[in-house]
């Protein structure tokens, strides 16, 4: 079983494609709704021109609401959280932004999945001894 972050997410969605089964978190869709309702993302027009682009929220519900049709979430507790608080300052860059992707990781551990599926190999291989996956239709 995979576990999809937010940044695989974004991919598939951008891609048009839906992932096949996994796992993810509901913070995946929190951040999914702050992207694509606010900053957007860029896209490559058929002539070469860079375009940003955002949703409205109910288009960007409806989307995320198609495009994990197939993942089960699963969370941490709070205790949990606690913990990885406790354990991000036993490891090196675990801290700002990469906090969020600490606790990706750390759900898919406790959760069991067998790989995270992401865009950012780097530092979540500072995080978890999890074989990590770039996001690829058919997955």
């Amino acid at each position: 079983m995979r576990y999809w972050d937010t940044a695989a997410l974004l991919r598939a969605w951008k891609e048009n494609w839906v992932p096949a089964e996994g796992i993810t978190r509901s913070h995946s869709v929190a951040e999914w709704m702050a992207i694509q309702t606010g900053r957007g993302l860029v896209y490559r027009t058929s002539h070469g021109q860079l375009l940003k682009r955002n949703l409205s929220p109910p288009d960007a519900a409806r989307e995320i609401r198609r495009l994990v049709t197939n993942l089960t979430f699963r969370d941490l507790t709070g205790q949990q959280v606690l913990e990885a608080c406790d354990q991000s300052g036993l490891l090196p860059d675990v801290q700002g932004g990469n906090f969020h992707d600490f606790l990706h990781a750390k759900t898919a551990e406790i959760h069991g999945a067998q790989s995270i599926v992401t865009l950012n190999l780097r530092d979540y291989a500072r995080m978890t001894k999890l074989p990590l996956e770039t996001p690829a239709r058919g997955m």
